[in-house]
Formats: structure tokens, sequence, C-alpha cells
């Protein structure tokens, strides 16, 4: 049985790969530190601390030893097309993911946000300024505040809208506070305070 042989490359390619290696590791031990001294300055210049900036230096840092590790590879003479496109691909879906759930997230904090400052209960009449909605709060879930207007059709509108619109409040007869309206919830079907 023959043993496999190993091919070594040349010796001036070796010498040109040592000396790219080489070249990648300074720079990016460079950029760095330029980039570790940038923070610092910034940090010096405003009120920001060090402790503040910490997570950008680590962020940034990451960053440029990704790139470095990606040059290297290259240097070595190892393709990452084909890794580079799933990797895109990937961080296009995630972003993509992260639109759609950001309006759904931000309508459910909204909600945690409307109970706890309670800007209108549920029997009062709202009116968003410059809008044509306007109307009596019926009743309010995790994305919506159900109003129902003078000629009794009814609104859903995004609970995030509270805090992007003005807000005209009138105080109504009988108004019953949210988290009233939430405890009473299992015991009464939705609406039937209207």
């Amino acid at each position: 049985m023959e043993i496999p042989q190993i091919q070594l490359p040349p010796l001036d390619v070796l010498l040109a790969r040592s000396v790219a290696v080489l070249a990648i590791l300074a720079g990016a031990v460079l950029v760095r530190f330029l980039v570790s001294r940038g923070l610092d300055l910034l940090a010096g210049r405003t009120r920001l601390s060090t402790t503040d900036v910490a997570p950008l230096r680590k962020i940034a840092g990451w960053l440029v030893t990704a790139v470095a590790f990606v040059l290297l590879l290259g240097a070595f003479g190892i393709e990452l097309t084909g890794v580079w496109a799933v990797l895109t691909t990937v961080l296009a879906m995630i972003a993509i993911g992260f639109v759609a759930v950001w309006s759904i997230l931000s309508n459910v904090s909204c909600t945690f946000v409307i109970l706890f400052f309670r800007p209108f209960n549920i029997g009062d009449e709202i009116e968003f300024a410059g809008e044509p909605v306007k109307g009596r709060v019926v009743d309010l879930n995790f994305l919506f505040t159900t109003i129902k207007t003078e000629d009794d059709a009814v609104m859903q509108i995004p609970n995030n809208l509270v805090f992007q619109k003005v807000l005209k409040r009138r105080h109504g007869h009988g108004a019953v506070s949210l988290a009233e309206k939430l405890g009473r919830r299992s015991e009464e079907p939705v609406g039937a305070s209207s």
C-alpha cells in the first residue's frame, strides 16, 4: 500500500501568503486600536462614559475580527462566495421577519403603556386631531383599541397610534377603568358594557 504524498505549495506561494496573513493581522489590530481610541475620544467629548461606549467597542471588535477572518480565509485560497450568499439570504430573512414582528410587538408594548398611564378609559370619547377618527372607546385588547363612532360603526385603532398622534379625550358617563374592564373580561362578553 502506497502512502499518499502531501503536496506542499512552492516556497514563493507560502511566502506571499504569510506576508498577506501578517498584513491582515496587523491591519485588524490597527483598526481595532483606532476604533477603540475613537470611541474613547467620543466618550471624552460627550456626556457618554466609557461604560456607555463599551457595547459599541465590543460590536466593532467582533466586526473587525469577522472581516479579518474572512480575509485570512481568502488569503489561503478558500472561496466564500457560497457562504456569503447563504449568510446574506439568512440576514435578509431575519430583517424581514423583524420588521413584521416589530409592528405586533409595538402594539403589545403600547398596550402595557396605555394600561399604566391610562390616557383614556373604556367609555371615554377620543378623537385624533387632524384625523377622521372619533368615537367612544368600547374595548381594548393587546393589538387594538376599539371605538364606536356616532353612526354606530366600529373602528379598531392600533394601540401604537395612540402615542403617534395627538389625542383628544372627553370623559364618558359611566366610564370604566381599563384595569376594571380587563378584570371583568372573563365574566362578560366583549363590548357588554357599551
